[in-house]
């Protein structure tokens, strides 16, 4: 009888550290996600900063009166090699945000297709079809936005060249207002983007 009530004790703790383990392996997926969305988020607000101010600050020096082209030249290299580095960064974790995102919802339809009464089982199926549709809506407008900034970013590539060229030549060439077209272009964007940020938050946090 003794022997009974150990197994049946060792049995009972046994599904308990079972659910105890599904339950936090399903908040882990949780975790992943919310991490990665907000190392996105904290990655777009600092590359549309420095984006942006690196961009006015290029159009103040230019717009002067006698503008020192080589040093305007070399403080926009230093500082456009930091934006692409920084922009990198927010792509990788772009793809992160897709990989654990894909992880997420691995792990939800495995949870709801566990469960034993089959019109419950399909009831939460059906939820998580539709939660992901929204979410990979969002996901796809965020690529857009994504492959744009890269478009926008080589302009600025384009316009540090003729920069250069034009700091050997000694004289500007390039039309000043460009960079602010092409800073304008970028933070729309990079603003964009921010609704994708919300929609992750929104998908783990409800």
């Amino acid at each position: 009888m003794k022997y009974t009530l150990i197994l049946l004790c060792l049995f009972s703790l046994s599904l308990t550290s079972c659910k105890w383990d599904t339950t936090k392996g399903a908040l882990k997926h949780g975790e992943n996600l919310k991490n990665s969305i907000e190392s996105f988020e904290k990655n777009r607000k600092k590359l549309s900063t420095n984006l942006v101010s690196t961009l006015e600050e290029a159009e103040e020096s230019l717009s002067a009166e006698d503008p020192d082209l080589p040093k305007v030249s070399k403080d926009f290299e230093k500082e456009w090699t930091s934006i692409q580095n920084r922009y990198k960064k927010l792509k990788n974790d772009f793809e992160d945000v897709g990989k654990s995102s894909d992880d997420y919802f691995n792990e939800l339809n495995t949870l709801s297709g566990s469960i034993s009464k089959e019109e419950l089982r399909k009831e939460e199926l059906r939820k998580n079809k539709e939660l992901r549709a929204t979410w990979e809506k969002s996901f796809r407008e965020a690529e857009v936005s994504i492959n744009k900034v890269t478009t926008v970013l080589e302009s600025g590539n384009d316009f540090h060249m003729v920069l250069v060229a034009s700091s050997i030549r000694q004289k500007l060439e390039q039309n000043v207002n460009e960079l602010k077209v092409i800073s304008e272009q970028a933070k729309a964007l990079l603003q964009d983007l921010e609704m994708f940020t919300k929609a992750g938050r929104d998908l783990v946090e409800g």
